[in-house]
């Protein structure tokens, strides 16, 4: 088993290159040290660059040393390099003078995420005890991989969601970190979403907030500033009953579809009704009855008078040898309008 520059483990062979013995910055495995010689994975940095592989020099003898034992902070950074290459520069040179004092690389470590410098990085890891969510290069990898997953859909500017990215990646005030995994499959969720309506939803989109840009930059927007479940499915959702409407020729404001989609109308709901609704419309005006697409809709919702009109001009279309209209349900819920 070895592991690529995100940690993720492969069966491919050590390259030394993309793929390595052990998880970035690890150097040893179940107390088995990797061997002198043996490339540090040096991981992924925020951008989602991979690192410079350093060689490992083998383990140090960690006794104490006395305070003018001559270590230099020349050899602290190069240590701080071995071990943790995905570290930001001023983080390094934090690294490099605590062990200069300590000659532990472990204590150096502790002493420096006591630092401005990795608190301006890394402070959203520190739980109020002390202890870390996760270590910095998993933290690191993980908004490497949210970038990743952005990028296939066209995303490529990260500006706008770096804090998106470290409140998810360290469950920040919520306790509840969003793995790279969990993440992808949130986009693709949404983002299947949109696609699938292209272009109505795109169009809809730019028509509301009066854009006229690119599908990765509108898909970029619909999921900023807060990169959250109920913030995304409000929007998609809104979107989606619109799309339907609008594709089959019947069209209204966005607040409509957003007071729609808060009394309970589904995407389900919208192609019942959206799909047949121009057969209903014209059967009522066969009998001289004027039907509209609101009366549908809160039919289907289950207002009762509207329930009660379409009952009206079902009877009427069918004395004359019509269609009838009736709720379509699953279980007890009406989710669109049937014609037979």
């Amino acid at each position: 088993m070895a592991f690529d520059t995100l940690g993720r483990p492969t069966n491919k062979e050590v390259d030394n290159e993309s793929i390595f013995k052990y998880r970035p910055g690890q150097i040893v495995e179940k107390d088995v040290y990797l061997d002198t010689g043996d490339y540090i994975n040096p991981g992924q940095d925020a951008n989602g660059n991979p690192g410079i592989a350093k060689q490992y020099q083998g383990e140090t003898v960690s006794s104490p040393k006395p305070k003018d034992s001559g270590r230099s902070i020349a050899e602290g950074t190069t240590l701080a390099q071995s071990l943790y290459n995905f570290l930001p520069d001023e983080v390094i040179d934090e690294f490099a003078k605590a062990w200069v004092k300590s000659g532990d690389p472990d204590v150096a470590i502790g002493t420096t995420r006591q630092t401005k410098a990795w608190k301006d990085n890394f402070g959203k890891l520190m739980r109020d005890d002390g202890t870390l969510v996760m270590d910095e290069m998993t933290f690191l990898s993980t908004k490497a991989s949210y970038k990743q997953t952005l990028a296939e859909v066209g995303i490529q500017d990260f500006t706008d969601f770096e804090d998106e990215f470290e409140d998810m990646a360290t469950g920040f005030e919520t306790d509840d970190p969003v793995s790279a995994e969990e993440f992808q499959a949130r986009i693709d969720m949404v983002y299947g979403g949109v696609k699938d309506q292209i272009p109505e939803v795109e169009k809809l989109f730019r028509d509301r907030f009066n854009i006229k840009l690119d599908a990765p930059t509108i898909f970029g927007a619909l999921i900023n500033p807060k990169i959250q479940d109920k913030i995304l499915a409000g929007e998609i959702a809104t979107l989606q009953l619109q799309a339907e409407a609008s594709s089959r020729g019947f069209t209204t404001t966005f607040g409509r579809f957003q007071e729609l989609r808060n009394l309970g109308l589904t995407q389900e709901q919208a192609q019942g009704i959206y799909g047949t609704a121009s057969d209903f419309i014209s059967q009522a005006s066969s009998v001289g009855r004027d039907l509209n697409i609101n009366t549908l809709e809160d039919a289907a919702l289950g207002d009762t008078s509207a329930q009660q009109r379409l009952q009206r001009i079902q009877a009427e279309v069918q004395s004359k040898g019509g269609l009838t209209l009736g709720a379509a349900k699953k279980g007890d819920e009406v989710i669109g309008l049937t014609a037979d």
